[in-house]
């Protein structure tokens, strides 16, 4: 599994990021609110990290642009929080929908055709708002909501 990875030693830096790899301003600043509020949860935490089956490239395109369409079509986990091999797959959304169940469900699937013999992974969305529907959907199919509401982000 490709991502960026950080361990301890590196959180208190990772707290004072505001960015994290490969994410929107909003969607860094979802992430580092529930970064404050869970990273103590964990003993590493990786970002973007891809897996899946990647498209086929052209094998006569040039070889940067073979490894770039091999990099962007593997599906991308927004963060993933260890606690030794237990992993918390996060997704970050501005606004938390139902649609979150399926993309959560679909990395669950990859995560664990990647690492066979992991426990089964704790699925979260995080998020700013959320109608009450999804927030049903989700934690009633395992997914859980964390929501960190812009008054309280700021």
């Amino acid at each position: 599994m490709l991502g960026y990875d950080f361990a301890e030693a590196d959180f208190p830096t990772l707290l004072l990021r505001k960015f994290y790899p490969e994410r929107t301003d909003h969607e860094s600043g979802i992430i580092r609110d529930f970064l404050v509020a869970h990273l103590r949860e964990y003993d590493r935490v990786s970002f973007s990290v891809r897996l899946g089956t990647p498209i086929a490239p052209n094998p006569e395109s040039p070889l940067n642009v073979q490894r770039s369409t091999i990099f962007s079509s593997l599906k991308r986990i927004d963060v993933v929080g260890w606690q030794g091999h237990f992993a918390t797959l996060i997704d970050a959304k501005q606004r938390i929908r139902m649609d979150a169940l399926g993309v959560m469900l679909g990395y669950r699937q990859l995560f664990l055709e990647e690492i066979p013999d992991a426990p089964e992974p704790r699925l979260v969305v995080i998020g700013r708002i959320a109608d009450e529907d999804a927030i049903r959907i989700l934690t009633d199919h395992g997914v859980d909501v964390l929501l960190y509401p812009e008054a309280v982000a700021a």
